[in-house]
């Protein structure tokens, strides 16, 4: 039996489809694919549609398990969103954290948001506040350089 994808070659891996239906995927195509191909593979949803920025189909997505702009993501938004939530576990992105999940990420995290809580303080004028968490701030700056702040990226 011929790949479902490429239409080329023997399909020898099977990749069940979100439906459950099963379709057979050849060696290249499967590894060009990966994990994509268990979710995209045969989904059977979203017939047809075409994405108005790059001209993507939905079909074409099924087949190769690839977007073509950042517009396909609103474009086929409903059928997408399962397959990512499946791969992802969450349909928004965290982004890395560049120093890791630590406590120094943490503190200076807290830092930025002292900070933009310092400007409304400025703008409403309590001076108060704003003096309030200037203190925060300072201390916060002192831990960090100081680098007595613990956890798993704590300078040695």
């Amino acid at each position: 039996m011929l790949c479902s994808n490429c239409k080329k070659n023997e399909g020898i891996y099977p990749v069940t489809g979100a439906d459950g239906a099963e379709t057979l995927l050849c060696g290249e195509c499967y590894a060009r694919l990966g994990a994509a191909a268990e979710y995209a593979a045969l989904s059977g949803i979203g017939q047809g549609g075409c994405c108005p920025v790059c001209g993507t189909t939905y079909e074409q997505y099924k087949r190769t398990g690839l977007v073509g702009c950042s517009a396909c993501y609103d474009t086929f938004r409903e059928e997408l969103m399962p397959v990512i939530r499946r791969m992802h576990g969450k349909p928004v992105h965290m982004g890395g954290h560049p120093l890791g999940n630590g406590k120094l990420y943490e503190l200076m995290d807290e830092r930025n948001r002292l900070r933009a809580e310092l400007e409304e303080a400025i703008k409403r004028k309590d001076m108060a506040e704003a003096d309030r968490l200037n203190r925060d701030i300072r201390e916060i700056s002192r831990v960090i350089y100081r680098g007595d702040y613990g956890g798993e990226d704590d300078p040695v």
